[in-house]
């Protein structure tokens, strides 16, 4: 073999080890982005989920609002997020309060069938109020725990 052939097979080599090194590269950033967009998201949903208990604590929110939105938030986040804490309370009473109208269709509604809605709304919320305010305690406690468990997971990627 001619030593011409011997450097055009030489600079191939180089050339395909430069591409495989650069696709491996390419990989692990858009991995890396992709990790970080998602802790983003979960430390928006741990913001969230901040305000809403604390708005629930200044009676700033009715509780069936708060239980709605608390249990869609909650569904966002990883299974594998720790410490482990009860809030099935959120979730059972925002899947009772499935059976009320919202939106358009609460809108389009007569304004005795909306009373009575609410009516019936109200009384559930207090039946549940003592459940869900502890449920709120709970989750404001372990919020934090939560925010630095995803700072530590960041750290270590």
């Amino acid at each position: 073999m001619s030593l011409a052939w011997q450097i055009v097979l030489a600079a191939l080599l180089g050339l395909i080890i430069g591409t495989v090194l650069g696709l491996i590269l390419w990989r692990l950033w858009t991995a890396r982005r992709q990790q970080q967009a998602i802790r983003q998201q979960h430390a928006g949903v741990l913001d969230s989920l901040e305000v809403l208990t604390l708005a629930m604590a200044q009676q700033q929110v009715e509780l069936s609002e708060a239980a709605i939105r608390i249990s869609a938030l909650l569904d966002t986040l990883p299974e594998s997020i720790s410490p482990k804490v009860d809030l099935s309370d959120f979730h059972q009473f925002a899947e009772t309060c499935r059976q009320f109208d919202r939106g358009e269709a609460r809108a389009a509604l007569t304004p005795r069938v909306r009373h009575q809605q609410d009516s019936y709304r109200w009384q559930l919320e207090a039946e549940y109020k003592e459940r869900l305010e502890s449920c709120a305690q709970r989750l404001e406690t372990v919020l934090p725990a939560w925010r630095s468990g995803l700072r530590l997971s960041s750290s270590l990627k």
